[in-house]
């Protein structure tokens, strides 16, 4: 452990509620005695820059972000064990101080049935370190391990706030409980390991599991991956509120394999505004679940050239994808996109306010065709047909326009995916087009009885379901009442076919009967 009379620059300090960073210490002209010179993480804390007097003696990063104090105002530093055995260990005289404070509680609010049972139980399981599985020491000036073996149980550990500063720390609290796998080092402030070390660290880190390191000001993606080779086994890592901006693509690169077994990764709250960045995190070949929230993007575009059938070879196992608090542009385009992933089965994203929270639910859920939950609601069977009918309706005028030219036909497929697997189940969307858009409603039919020969010509609506259409033929013929149902077939001159009409429910716009056609009857 680094002695309060023994600091160097990039040692983490502690002053009151505030943290901050050692870039500075020795004397300063016309003053007596030792100085330390403070970069604050709040950069409000400070008074300047490093200059005093017009000496530079450290550069802070922000303009008023720097303070010269004296080393007595420190906080004193402690081990992980001091901080542990003082939080967690309880004495006879805690005890009897705890239970004289409730007694007064009790007294005070004059809750007679309010009883103090149980804290000598408390006492013992809290003071028996082995037991200990989950440890929080937040806020707490740990700067260095101490002696760690009591703690053989321990699998969770919040060092979040502290002041721990570099990785050989945090690598001798891990070496000495094997059984941690979760670590919370949040809100501190680490300088970079050199080379040499990431091997003989990646050696420690052997177990851990899970990592977060939300507003550790690491600034880059590029210093997550280089950092991502301490931790071999890593397969959870929250990067939250780091400055992130650009993800670049080191899919050859050597430090991918780092992330390799990434199945959970949290970059909330960064600053990675464009498409590209996105589409480099896909080549993440293990990631199943990917939080976005509050980074800027405002669109999401993966390969252009992706036929309406087909899926982009990037995230291949993404199940999860979180884009709230994000500007984006066009959501019928983003839920357009997100269908050519895989595997995608969640999506939490903010309504569109420019329409109704109904209508986003019906694009999203009509548009991505693995999706199961939206915003943590489980999407029903009734809810995905009524979505995609909707959408079935919302392009159909689209559609129409551009159905006889191949090429726009084939732009409008990219742009709108669902649409070709809507009408495989749905058909035609002519009906819904308003009357205006057709020449008649009605269309002339000749109904052909095979055994007679007989035919008949005939006018009938163009939706005219077939079981409609059948008592029309029981009349229209004077076959007999209550007979067995009749089988339809479409003839078709061109291939020379017959079509059954299987579906009494459809109409004959569902099988695309056109005036002229013939229906034959058995």
């Amino acid at each position: 452990m680094i002695l309060q009379n023994h600091l160097e620059r990039g040692v983490r300090v502690k002053v009151g509620q505030h943290f901050g960073t050692v870039r500075y210490v020795g004397e300063v002209p016309n003053t007596e005695g030792e100085w330390i010179g403070i970069e604050w993480d709040d950069p409000d804390r400070g008074k300047h820059s490093g200059s005093v007097n017009g000496v530079q003696y450290f550069q802070t990063r922000m303009p008023n972000a720097g303070s010269m104090i004296r080393g007595e105002k420190l906080t004193k530093f402690q081990t992980l064990e001091q901080a542990i055995v003082e939080k967690y260990i309880v004495t006879e005289n805690t005890l009897r101080v705890d239970s004289e404070m409730l007694r007064a509680v009790q007294k005070q609010l004059h809750a007679s049935l309010f009883e103090i049972v149980g804290m000598e139980k408390i006492g013992v399981k809290q003071s028996n370190l082995q037991q200990l599985v989950d440890v929080s020491v937040r806020y707490c000036p740990v700067n260095a391990a101490g002696d760690l073996s009591h703690f053989a149980n321990l699998q969770m550990l919040d060092v979040s706030s502290t002041l721990l500063w570099n990785w050989s720390q945090v690598g001798s609290i891990v070496e000495q409980i094997p059984s941690l796998h979760e670590l919370n080092l949040s809100n501190n402030r680490f300088v970079d390991p050199y080379e040499e070390q990431v091997g003989p660290l990646a050696q420690k880190f052997k177990n851990i599991r899970k990592i977060i390191l939300k507003n550790c000001a690491l600034g880059s993606w590029s210093a997550v991956v280089r950092l991502a080779r301490l931790w071999p086994a890593i397969e959870y890592l929250s990067v939250e509120q780091n400055g992130i901006e650009f993800v670049d693509d080191q899919l050859n690169g050597p430090h991918i394999l780092a992330l390799s077994r990434i199945k959970h990764l949290d970059l909330q709250n960064n600053a990675i505004r464009d498409a590209q960045s996105l589409h480099n995190l896909g080549h993440l070949p293990a990631l199943e679940e990917l939080v976005l929230n509050g980074n800027g993007l405002r669109e999401i575009r993966f390969a252009d050239d992706c036929p309406h059938n087909e899926k982009v070879d990037v995230f291949r196992n993404l199940r999860t994808i979180y884009l709230r608090d994000n500007p984006l542009q066009d959501q019928c385009a983003v839920f357009n996109e997100l269908d050519k992933l895989a595997r995608l089965e969640q999506v939490m994203v903010d309504p569109d306010p420019s329409v109704s929270y109904e209508e986003t639910v019906a694009r999203i859920v009509g548009s991505i065709a693995g999706l199961r939950v939206f915003n943590r609601s489980t999407i029903s069977e009734k809810l995905r047909r009524d979505s995609e009918c909707d959408m079935w309706k919302l392009y159909a005028n689209q559609w129409l326009e551009v159905r006889n030219d191949a090429q726009r036909l084939k732009a409008f497929f990219k742009t709108h995916r669902m649409y070709p697997r809507v009408m495989e189940r749905l058909g035609s969307p002519e009906q819904f087009l308003p009357d205006t858009r057709k020449t008649s409603n009605m269309i002339q039919l000749q109904l052909l009885n095979e055994k007679t020969g007989e035919r008949r010509d005939k006018k009938v609506p163009k939706r005219i379901n077939l079981h409609t259409l059948q008592n029309l033929i029981v009349k229209l013929f004077a076959l007999p009442d209550g007979g067995p149902a009749l089988g339809l077939y479409l003839l078709d001159r061109k291939r020379k076919v017959r079509i059954p009409l299987e579906h009494h429910a459809k109409s004959l716009d569902f099988y695309s009967v056109e005036d002229g056609d013939t229906i034959v009857f058995v």
